[in-house]
């Protein structure tokens, strides 16, 4: 895994001049650059934050690291338009039994009701705007990947005469129970229902259930900010591999989870980054 912070900003002299005692070597004006050694950052950490930079931290796993894990996190997909109606949230009340759901931080809601989406895109597998943990693929692929595996699914609806659009389908992907270890993770505490949200960013291999369910299901957790609650879809190294096969999603797609007993080894050089100049 290489780990990187990438820093940008709008340069000015003296900044330049601090900069290249570090020898790091940076143009005036707005320009970024990558930075590979936790300890040279450490030592510049406090500059970044008074010259308020754009700090990101980065990562990158090898296809070796990604293909050889027994269950991934789908970290990246196609997106497609927005859930209808889509005026003051319509779609919500229409596709949800929202009775349970908190006002503040939109958690509770549960599915009652099929998608419905004005046309479909031509991605094989694709999710909609603010809906980061339902997923629709192409009616073939679902016959030929998912169904054999014991994967359900339900109807895709054309918005607004409720016909079925019979070239895709949602996956009905279950939910494990099982909470995960986030210790490591960002999280906020809703004022009003008390339950927690997580931060969705991913920083090096993600955490795995002691005992995941077969081949794809969600986060007993939710995550996100503001009124945004969704949960995280792990799949088996079976699945990812016959979606990757089959055009579904990239390698990159993925991030590689480890259990416990191994997560701590394997992010450490993580770990050192998050840590670096706090």
């Amino acid at each position: 895994m290489k780990i990187f912070r990438q820093i940008s900003h709008n340069w000015e002299k003296y900044q330049v001049n601090i900069l290249r005692q570090f020898n790091i070597e940076v143009k005036e004006g707005n320009c970024r650059f990558n930075m590979n050694d936790a300890n040279t950052y450490s030592k510049l950490a406090s500059f970044f934050r008074d010259w308020d930079v754009l700090d990101t931290l980065g990562f990158e796993f090898t296809k070796n690291e990604i293909l050889t894990a027994d269950f991934c996190v789908i970290d990246r997909w196609n997106l497609f338009g927005y859930p209808m109606p889509d005026n003051d949230m319509g779609y919500l009340y229409n596709t949800y039994e929202a009775k349970d759901m908190c006002g503040e931080c939109g958690i509770g809601k549960i599915q009652k009701d099929d998608f419905r989406v004005r046309k479909v895109p031509k991605y094989p597998f694709w999710g909609l705007g603010w809906i980061f943990d339902e997923f629709f693929v192409r009616t073939d692929l679902y016959e030929k990947i998912f169904k054999p595996l014991g994967i359900e699914c339900r109807p895709l609806r054309k918005y607004k005469d409720d016909s079925i659009i019979d070239s895709y389908v949602q996956l009905v992907i279950p939910v494990i129970n099982e909470p995960l270890n986030l210790s490591t993770y960002d999280s906020e505490l809703c004022s009003k229902c008390g339950m927690i949200k997580y931060n969705p960013k991913t920083h090096g291999y993600y955490p795995l259930h002691e005992y995941p369910l077969p081949y794809i299901y969600k986060s007993k957790e939710y995550f996100g900010g503001g009124f945004s609650a969704n949960r995280k879809i792990f799949v088996s190294s079976v699945l990812r591999d016959l979606m990757i096969e089959n055009k579904m999603l990239r390698i990159r797609d993925f991030v590689p989870c480890s259990k416990s007993e191994e997560l701590s080894i394997k992010n450490k050089g993580m770990m050192e980054w998050l840590n670096a100049g706090r």
